[in-house]
């Protein structure tokens, strides 16, 4: 028979193990100095915000270095050679996976969620603002902080702690945030959407007893936090989209139960509500318009677009009857169109009452094309106007330019087409308006549709847009009933040679009426 001899159990001396500690202990600070010596000081101040609710301000505020937040991590038993876990995640948050991997730590790791998500959120947002968001979110704080506060170089995330200290944001407070996020970065706004909405979710199924660990976690996935990649932003935006939507079906049926019983009050209010309030037009100066006129596309192979130096001469007449400053700009490349942009929205529109700018060019179904062949889409042309000084004053945009190639057919006989002059302004082939308020977006034709131009007399769309602007502004007409006019009197156009249609289309997230003043002076045109 044969004995099965088992082995002894191996006994670690005391010293053995002190020593094993001691090796341990100094390869964990091996680590934190690595880290250390990686991080610049912006850095070391993300990480400190990150931590703000696991240790006291009074201490992070002294806090100027990795080793200072470290060590006093380590006094709270919050980070320790046996659970590197926080390091880990801080440096997930942060993007550092280069620095992970070199140092070797587990990526597999499972950590506690030490970190709110309310940090991450905010953490997020300071990401994807960028420097001169974070001047226009300073001017938008102005009379909340203490001037000197915003005039120091100050970061975003500084300036979130001097919100929090003010209780004007928390992670249960974060309506002021969100409307000025709102103002500077709609898409950013929808983060801090989902965030609110799952948050509410969690706070009623705490209350209610209804959630699991497994459920927290889950929902902890879905928050808006650096681990995913940047595109996480759009995603977060189809869920909210997705969420509105759904929250308007169910909606229906629960105001369809109201309406019997509201319809008698409603009824009595309804003749002091009928009066649509107008935008504040007052003084003597409208503001700015920017004509942007591409004719010379040689560099691209798309035809030139004669006649457009005759709309340019009619609009600078017309805005300039109407009180605008008017700059004009030629020939214009994709860089060259958003650097104007880009310059208007800059400059200092406290003092106007709205800001126009007109694009006559080639165009596609999703924007303008520059005279090098490249495409400025709508959201493009208008993302930089959401400044300041603009703030609840109409950005109105006139668009003359194809969208498509099709052409609009009507009931006629076809006619010889040799001697026809009016030309289209189509480029070989959606944004739309974006999610903020006071912007009209006046296009010349629908989408996928040509637009046309004479090139003896101007195009059908800007014609239109200038002789009704002359003739109804005196008579006191909004800016929406001319544009419908227009609409009507280019709708009835037709080549003299062919069976061309053109319709216009305004699209607009106007909250009020525009209605310019009646000009002191007489129309330029007859």
């Amino acid at each position: 028979m044969i004995l099965e001899v088992k082995p002894d159990k191996v006994l670690i001396s005391p010293r053995r193990k002190k020593v094993h500690l001691f090796r341990q202990e100094m390869e964990f600070q091996q680590m934190l100095l690595t880290v250390q010596e990686s991080l610049s000081g912006d850095e070391v101040q993300d990480l400190v915000f990150l931590c703000s609710d696991l240790l006291s301000l009074k201490y992070l505020s002294a806090v100027s270095t990795a080793s200072e937040l470290f060590v006093l991590l380590e006094t709270r038993d919050l980070l320790s050679p046996e659970d590197p876990s926080l390091l880990l995640e801080l440096l997930k948050i942060t993007k550092r996976h280069g620095l992970i991997r070199n140092l070797c730590l587990d990526a597999h790791m499972q950590t506690r969620g030490q970190i709110s998500s309310y940090r991450q959120l905010l953490f997020e947002l300071s990401e994807s603002i960028t420097g001169e968001d974070l001047k226009n979110i300073k001017f938008l704080l102005i009379k909340t902080l203490p001037r000197k506060k915003l005039e120091q170089d100050i970061t975003l995330l500084q300036l979130f702690v001097e919100l929090e200290k003010e209780d004007l944001l928390n992670e249960n407070n974060l309506d002021l945030l969100q409307g000025m996020i709102g103002k500077i970065n709609p898409s950013l706004e929808k983060i801090i959407i989902l965030y609110k909405t799952k948050n509410s979710e969690m706070f009623h199924a705490q209350e209610t007893g209804n959630i699991s660990s497994s459920a927290e976690a889950e929902w902890n996935n879905t928050m808006p936090s650096p681990l995913t990649s940047h595109s996480s932003v759009d995603i977060m935006g189809e869920q909210v989209d997705r969420l509105f939507l759904t929250e308007a079906a169910e909606s229906i049926a629960d105001q369809s139960q109201h309406l019997e019983f509201n319809s008698e009050i409603e009824n009595e209010s309804v003749t002091e509500n009928l009066e649509i309030q107008k935008y504040e037009m007052e003084g003597d100066w409208r503001g700015f318009c920017v004509i942007i006129n591409n004719y010379d596309f040689n560099a691209c192979d798309l035809p030139e677009r004669k006649g457009t130096d005759i709309d340019q001469k009619t609009l600078v007449a017309v805005f300039k009857w109407l009180g605008f400053d008017v700059l004009t700009k030629q020939d214009c490349s994709r860089e060259q169109i958003l650097k104007v942009l880009i310059d208007l929205g800059h400059r200092d529109h406290s003092r106007a009452d709205c800001v126009v700018c007109c694009v006559l060019s080639h165009g596609r179904v999703d924007g303008v094309v520059g005279v090098d062949g490249q495409i400025v889409t709508f959201k493009e042309l208008m993302n930089p106007l959401q400044c300041p000084t603009l703030y609840q004053k109409p950005k109105l945009f006139f668009i003359q330019a194809c969208r498509g190639t099709s052409r609009q057919s009507a009931v006629g006989p076809q006619t010889n087409r040799a001697d026809d002059m009016t030309v289209s302004d189509a480029a070989v082939s959606s944004d739309t308006i974006p999610e903020a308020a006071d912007y009209l977006l006046a296009m010349s034709t629908v989408p996928h549709h040509v637009s046309y131009r004479d090139p003896n007399i101007g195009t059908w769309f800007i014609q239109s847009l200038c002789s009704n602007l002359q003739q109804l502004v005196p008579r006191g007409y909004d800016l929406l009933s001319i544009l419908t006019k227009v609409n009507f009197d280019v709708s009835r156009k037709t080549c003299k040679y062919d069976v061309k249609k053109q319709m216009p289309q305004p699209e607009f997230t106007l909250t009020k009426r525009v209605v310019f003043p009646v000009p002191k002076t007489c129309p330029p045109l007859q």
